[in-house]
């Protein structure tokens, strides 16, 4: 599991206000809220798993399923074109020169993938194996991951703090409110153990290093620490859906992981339930999320590429929780303007984000755009930080930013292009095409 080279500062704990009490155990087995057991069969792709999961669990707790099947995604779509997608903007970097499918990744790189459009797709459009044929991989080298019917939308993901000592009962909340929750931890073979009828997990000696994401399922608070070994510290456990089949341990492919064990939060991700094929993404931030600029105002200037493009949607990332936005959008005219605010003002849009991280919201007006318009996308943020995109070593070498794309500022009337920090925001725009 790639390890984050960015510097993002998620959040400390996460607060909420509980209308109900937790109960002491849960499992979205129970509730036909999670799909089943998969096998990555190789080293490298968990992170693909992991985000499918949880996207799929979603789907789901929302029951937008109408044809009573299981959602079956494709996680090869993601693994695969995360690092070998013909543009070559839009690849993440590895250290690993040779087999493609056991390449690392984090939470952050599906998300991306899936904002900005490029899937999911099925898993009987591109099943996935561990041994691609050269002439399988030929085939996708000339294919773009939109080839590929999109089967779902990502709308939101929330991103979940690095110490779940202090947000365990905002992540159980999570999990009964949305599904299974996407987090890294430090998976060590030998620390695996059977007791009785459980398969359980405890490692305390790796501190706070990560190498696996899985998903979290559940939980029991009264889960025996007499169970692990080592023993924790206290009772309790989370219920774990790992992508290696159903093969090891008793669990059918789930474990028990020791509340004291450390894992990083990742993400809970939301489904869409309006899947519209006919919408058009604008957005500079093809590898998504991968550092903060300290502004508190952003913009993107597009122009659109069709004719009668109807205007719908705007999404952004937030970098804490409980993050303040204002949004505003600009008619720019058919002449392209230097300051994303020079033009005129078609409507804007405030509101308050409780999770750190990728947001879409829906404009309370839409409005047609002829081709080669400009328009921009302006948000302000509380606490003086904008998401951006940029060249991080071993990650995002690959990103590129333009003049003219992105824009900063302190005061919302004097703007700085992002050329100047070799950065682009993070703002998108969602169009509905004819």
């Amino acid at each position: 599991m790639k390890k984050l080279f960015i510097v993002i500062v998620i959040l400390a704990s996460l607060r909420l206000t509980r209308a109900f009490a937790l109960p002491v155990s849960y499992d979205l087995r129970d509730y036909g809220r999670v799909t089943s057991i998969k096998n990555q069969g190789i080293p490298g792709p968990c992170w693909s798993f992991a985000a499918i999961t949880a996207l799929e669990s979603n789907y789901l707790t929302q029951k937008l399923n109408t044809n009573g099947k299981e959602p079956d995604l494709s996680e090869l779509q993601i693994a695969y074109y995360c690092y070998k997608d013909p543009n070559p903007e839009r690849n993440f970097n590895s250290k690993r020169t040779s087999g493609l499918l056991s390449l690392e990744g984090n939470i952050f790189m599906p998300v991306a993938f899936m904002a900005r459009l490029s899937g999911p797709t099925d898993e009987r459009f591109l099943q996935y194996k561990t041994n691609l044929s050269n002439s399988e991989r030929a085939a996708l080298s000339k294919k773009a991951p939109e080839s590929y019917k999109r089967s779902m939308r990502l709308r939101e993901a929330y991103y979940l703090s690095g110490n779940s000592t202090l947000n365990s009962d905002s992540l159980k909340e999570l999990i009964m409110k949305h599904g299974a929750a996407a987090v890294s931890l430090y998976s060590d073979l030998n620390s695996y153990h059977v007791k009785g009828k459980y398969y359980t997990y405890y490692q305390p000696d790796k501190g706070t290093q990560i190498n696996h994401l899985v998903a979290i399922a559940g939980w029991d608070d009264n889960f025996s620490r007499d169970n692990f070994t080592p023993k924790p510290k206290r009772d309790g456990a989370w219920l774990v859906k790992n992508s290696w089949g159903t093969l090891r341990g008793t669990n059918g492919g789930y474990f028990w992981m020791s509340y004291d064990q450390h894992f990083y939060g990742g993400a809970v991700l939301i489904a869409d339930p309006n899947n519209n094929l006919r919408l058009k993404h604008y957005g500079y931030d093809d590898l998504g999320w991968c550092s903060n600029i300290s502004y508190s105002w952003g913009a993107n200037i597009f122009r659109t590429e069709t004719n009668k493009e109807r205007l719908k949607e705007v999404a952004f990332y937030t970098p804490s929780n409980n993050c303040s936005y204002e949004v505003y959008v600009y008619d720019l005219g058919n002449n392209k303007l230097k300051s994303p605010t020079a033009g005129k003002l078609l409507t804007s849009k405030q509101g308050k984000m409780e999770y750190a991280g990728y947001h879409t919201i829906n404009l309370d007006e839409s409005f047609t755009l002829n081709k080669d318009q400009h328009f921009s996308i302006v948000l302000k943020l509380s606490g003086s930080r904008q998401p951006v995109e940029n060249v991080n070593k071993d990650y995002s070498e690959n990103a590129v930013c333009h003049a003219g794309e992105s824009y900063f500022s302190n005061d919302g009337k004097t703007w700085i292009d992002g050329i100047n920090f070799k950065c682009n925001t993070c703002i998108k725009a969602f169009t509905l095409t004819r």
